[in-house]
């Protein structure tokens, strides 16, 4: 599976962003996932780019008050898609205000979407900065301080995995996907040739896309289910990542 966590589109007549109570992470459902990619059908077009690009301070606050509106809306109402009216009245604005800003919600979840996905490289590339791990114990170190920073992003933000998962098959929303998988992939990369200034770019790239999407689909079940099985197939895909990228660092026992 592809970072298919990107391209969190919107949908006005029935958006699934199906999280529960903090404790139980459970996302999704068929008839869910079914409703959102139907709407996303007739709504992505419109939805794709807000109506208003913010161009000053005052205006990205207003974005900013929106999105944060959207997304504690999203956590607290489980399956229930947040109204424009609802997000406004969260928010504190009038929903001609909203709409100043996005044509639907659709549009905002998207943005929403967005802003969760541009989090990781962020996250990624702080392993970068730091010095090099000089031994394997060292390295685990490292992975575990991403994991942990990473597997944030995705229990804070579970509410947005089912829309996320249903935009995934969309035309339109593919660029998107690809532009992020890209960021992502080469990060990884870059982290390994960080580790290991000797590795080739061809396996470098390789290894990246295989941490990319294993951790993603991996977590993606996680989430389905309860928070301890979460956190056990967090601990298994770490373990698949060490064995996976271990051989090619040339790092000491």
């Amino acid at each position: 599976m592809r970072l298919i966590i990107r391209v969190c589109q919107h949908t006005e007549s029935g958006m699934y962003c199906g999280q529960q109570a903090p404790t139980m992470l459970r996302p999704g459902g068929e008839r869910g996932h079914q409703a959102v990619k139907r709407s996303l059908d007739r709504k992505t077009r419109i939805a794709l780019e807000p109506r208003k690009q913010p161009r000053q301070q005052r205006s990205s606050k207003v974005v900013d008050r929106i999105l944060d509106a959207a997304l504690v809306l999203t956590r607290e109402q489980g399956t229930k898609t947040p109204t424009t009216l609802a997000i406004a009245q969260r928010a504190g604005l009038s929903v001609g205000s909203i709409y100043q800003y996005f044509p639907n919600k659709e549009a905002i979840l998207l943005d929403l979407a967005r802003r969760w996905l541009s989090s990781f490289p962020e996250v990624i590339a702080k392993r970068i900065k730091v010095a090099p791990p000089t031994n394997r114990e060292e390295f685990r170190r490292e992975v575990r301080k991403l994991f942990i920073d990473t597997s944030r992003l995705y229990l804070e933000n579970a509410s947005l995995m089912p829309v996320i998962e249903a935009i995934s098959g969309n035309a339109d929303l593919r660029p998107i996907q690809n532009e992020y998988d890209e960021q992502i992939i080469a990060l990884y990369a870059a982290w390994l040739q960080h580790v290991n200034p000797a590795l080739e770019d061809k396996i470098a790239s390789r290894l990246g896309v295989l941490m990319m999407d294993v951790g993603h689909a991996c977590r993606l079940v996680g989430l389905k289910r309860d928070r301890k099985t979460y956190d056990l197939i967090e601990d298994d895909v770490e373990r698949m990542w060490l064995a996976l990228v271990s051989p090619y660092l040339n790092l000491e026992s």
